[in-house]
């Protein structure tokens, strides 16, 4: 027995048409995706100066006498767009959208074959930071961050952060000698203000592209080789 089965007729060229548009929306998003944070780096990369470094360098703030130094002047905007919150929540306090005063690129050199320290300077208000930011040259990224020195606190208090840049442990790559002290100002039983003060120091190691705390044995050696000069 023949059976007249009637089926209705359907055109898949929409469905085709469709789904090519979408193919080629999404290959063109992910080349723009895969391209453009890299275009985006490189802008920021080059408000730094490639210089050789110094065996030596020693990083400090300047006191409220001495003007901030001399370099290109970041757009606010594409310094927060491009940095990964992860690198900046450390320096919120003076790396803020919408607060900082000027963002500064200063210059940037060699840490090994495939990483370039690019030296950055930020002020809010008094507040005065630096930071070294690590661009990793394979990936064509900023990949870390490495506060370096800062003044920072208020009435009760400050702190003031410096370091040295130097082969520390004789295998050729620079390391991080990273100074601190602490001021505490506070009120005695018997009304009269007094002061106190910390120094403290710490060792960073560069290590497998990237800076590695280490505990600081010699602490007290470190505190007087390395000296940082107080602002108050």
């Amino acid at each position: 027995m023949y059976l007249n089965y009637c089926f209705p007729r359907i055109s898949y060229l929409p469905y085709f048409l469709t789904f090519g548009v979408t193919v080629v929306l999404c290959l063109t998003l992910a080349c723009r995706t895969s391209t453009s944070p890299a275009s985006d780096q490189a802008d920021l990369l080059a408000f730094f100066a490639p210089q050789p470094a110094a065996d030596t360098l020693r990083i400090e703030v300047p006191n409220e006498n001495e003007p901030d130094p001399g370099g290109d002047s970041i757009p606010e905007a594409l310094f927060f767009r491009l940095l990964d919150t992860a690198l900046l929540h450390e320096i919120a306090h003076v790396a803020e959208p919408g607060a900082v005063d000027r963002i500064c690129g200063l210059k940037r050199f060699a840490l090994s074959a495939n990483v370039e320290g690019c030296l950055v300077y930020i002020r809010q208000f008094w507040f005065k930071h630096y930071s070294l930011l690590l661009y990793d040259k394979r990936k064509r990224a900023f990949t870390g961050r490495i506060t370096l020195a800062e003044w920072y606190g208020g009435e009760g208090g400050q702190i003031l952060t410096g370091s040295w840049l130097l082969d520390y442990d004789g295998d050729g790559d620079r390391d991080i000698i990273r100074r601190v002290i602490q001021r505490a100002i506070f009120t005695s039983n018997n009304h009269e203000v007094q002061e106190a003060t910390n120094e403290s120091a710490e060792v960073l190691l560069w290590r497998d592209g990237r800076f590695e705390v280490l505990p600081a044995p010699n602490e007290a050696e470190l505190v007087k080789r390395f000296p940082i000069r107080p602002h108050w």
